[in-house]
């Protein structure tokens, strides 16, 4: 559920995040994941469109929630708010978790 001015009320039972309907947790599109990404990923992958594997979601991955208050970042559905990807960066290596996606459906640039 989404509350006002761009704040996610995830599910009760949702132990990624910890928001409360009194104190939620702020989230900005998919394309602030566009610096770290380009560093794992050599194409831009803001408009790939990319399938929830919680709710079966088509969006663009720009069109996603990004939450940057983690130990890294976490990316939801806008949809269900599901976790699509989180990624972490450490001095010598990155974690990424791409499990809450399907597929990513990427264009080939000419």
């Amino acid at each position: 559920m989404n509350g006002p001015d761009n704040f996610a009320v995830p599910d009760s039972e949702d132990q990624d995040i910890a928001a409360v309907p009194h104190d939620p947790i702020r989230y900005v599109d998919g394309n602030a994941t566009a610096g770290a990404l380009s560093e794992v990923f050599r194409i831009d992958i803001i408009a790939a469109l990319g399938r929830c594997r919680h709710c079966g979601s088509v969006r663009a991955f720009g069109e996603a929630m990004v939450f940057t208050d983690a130990p890294g970042i976490v990316v939801r559905c806008r949809d269900c708010q599901g976790v699509l990807l989180r990624l972490v960066e450490t001095p010598t290596q990155y974690w990424l978790d791409l499990s809450g996606l399907s597929y990513l459906e990427i264009d080939r640039e000419e």
